[in-house]
Formats: C-alpha cells, structure tokens, sequence
C-alpha cells in the first residue's frame, strides 16, 4: 500500500525529528527508512512501484516518508510531477526554516564528509557547491511546484522553529 502522508523537506528543518515524532503516533507508520528518495528519477524511482509499497506499513491508516530531496529542486527535477501521478491524494508536510541558518547548517553537516568545500565563503563563491546548499532554502520556489500539482488543503508548512518551541501544538495540528 502507497504512502498518503510525505514530508517533502526541506533538509536541515527537523524532518528527521518530525520523522520519529509522527511515527510514535498510533495510527501513524513511518518507513523505517527515513529518507526513501523514490520520487528522485537519479536515486530510487527506478527500483519500482513494489519497491516502494514494501517500504510501508499496509494495515496503518496513515502511512509515511521523509525525503528533504523533495524540495530541492532544481537539483532534482520532476519529483512532484511524479508524485502527483503516483500519489495525488497524500498529505505533503513542508519543514521549513530561517533560510540563512539552513544554509549554514547544511553547510556544516556537509564539512564532515567534505571537509575540501573550504570556508563557508569559499563553499558559495563556487557555483556548484552554492547551488547544492542555497536551492533548499529557496521555500517559494520548491513549494510553488507542489502547489501546481496538489490542492493548497493537501499541503502544510511547518516551521522548526515552532514545532521546536510549541512541539505539542504543531504535531496536534499536523495530526489534524
């Protein structure tokens, strides 16, 4: 059975806490995989339909994912077209938060295991590295391209910072 609940992103904005937060609710089933990237093309699409109905949880009455790729486009191209097509009716949660501290966090976690990007200066004057840590942090842009595909009613933004400070009121309002 097909997921109906996504977390789309963006990285560095709580999905992985939002992840384990949803999956202690009862009627919630996670992927136990947090990060599945079936909707990538370049990562896990070609592994298949069955694949991915594995990944969940059928007897759950709400089943789901966590994938930051989702919003990063245009790193990732057609990820909401092909969600659209395989899952119109899921519920997409969309993580935000302050664009500059993403940055700088994505920046940092990256430096662990690519400690030749630099400085954080260095790692933006190069384009390429630049486009791989600012395209998430471009919320209008990746969320517009939901918005073109999925009803306004389907999609909820979430801030860090107030599913930090007000957890209970934010997961009552996601359960909703």
């Amino acid at each position: 059975m097909l997921p109906n609940l996504v977390v789309i992103g963006a990285a560095k904005c709580g999905t992985t806490s939002l992840h384990a937060y949803l999956d202690s609710h009862p009627e919630v089933a996670m992927s136990r995989e947090k990060e599945l990237h079936f909707f990538v093309e370049r990562k896990n699409w070609g592994r298949g339909l069955a694949w991915y109905e594995s990944q969940f949880d059928a007897s759950a009455p709400v089943r789901g994912e966590s994938s930051p790729t989702y919003s990063a486009f245009p790193l990732w191209r057609g990820v909401p077209e092909r969600m659209a097509r395989t899952i119109p009716g899921a519920k997409l949660v969309y993580c935000v938060r302050d664009p500059v501290e993403r940055i700088v966090s994505h920046y940092t976690h990256r430096t662990v295991n690519w400690p030749e990007m630099g400085t954080l200066e260095q790692a933006l004057a190069d384009s390429h590295v630049r486009e791989w840590l600012v395209a998430p942090s471009r919320y209008w842009l990746q969320l517009e391209r939901y918005l073109s595909r999925f009803p306004a009613e389907q999609i909820l933004v979430v801030d860090s910072d107030e599913l930090h400070a007000a957890r209970e009121e934010v997961l009552r309002s996601i359960f909703a």
